[in-house]
């Protein structure tokens, strides 16, 4: 029984692992077409976005360790439910981006901040465990989504097309490779390893 249910556990982190770091591609590859060419769209970056999502969110919500499979229930709703919310998140805080809303754009990061709370508490409880392993899988996760939230937040300040490109209409000398990448990438990391522990 207990190798059945780690074999399975396994499955969920590296399923999640993949998804993470296909969300990571999938957003270098947007933000960089839209600093270097001003393009709002990327086919191939949203592929990789929201098909990382998907299996991050599947990750969560449909493979858990008490061999119940893929049963919806409280714990796939809320890992999905969670995934929708930062997807929704981040797709309207692109938005407000291309169309310079610093007001707007500061709304909707109190919204990331809740969708990804929520996302990180179903993380928590994405397998059998309760007490301390469960605080230990919720503040691993918190700490996933402040990287990114700091990441985001980092490379905002140093894009090409930036806050500063939101206030002047200039482009900045920085590009979306910034300073925020490596904590974007290791918050998702942190997640991805939150997300397969037992």
């Amino acid at each position: 029984m207990w190798e059945c249910a780690l074999m399975i556990n396994t499955c969920r982190g590296l399923i999640g692992l993949i998804g993470a770091l296909c969300v990571v591609t999938g957003v270098i590859t947007v933000d960089s077409q839209y600093d270097n060419y001003g393009k709002t769209s990327s086919a191939v970056g949203n592929l990789f976005f929201f098909g990382g999502f998907a299996l991050f969110a599947c990750s969560i919500g449909l493979l858990n360790n008490n061999l119940s499979g893929f049963n919806i229930n409280l714990k796939a709703l809320l890992g999905i439910g969670g995934s929708l919310l930062v997807i929704a998140a981040a797709a309207l805080s692109q938005l407000v981006m291309y169309k310079k809303n610093i007001m707007m754009m500061r709304l909707h990061l109190m919204f990331f901040i809740f969708s990804w709370t929520v996302t990180a508490y179903a993380i928590s409880i994405s397998s059998d465990v309760v007490g301390a392993n469960q605080l230990i899988k919720f503040a691993i996760a918190l700490m996933g989504a402040a990287g990114i939230l700091l990441g985001m937040i980092l490379q905002m300040q140093y894009r090409k097309r930036g806050l500063d490109f939101i206030k002047t209409g200039k482009l900045s000398p920085g590009n979306s490779y910034s300073p925020g990448l490596p904590f974007f990438t290791a918050g998702w990391l942190f997640l991805a390893f939150a997300n397969a522990l037992l």
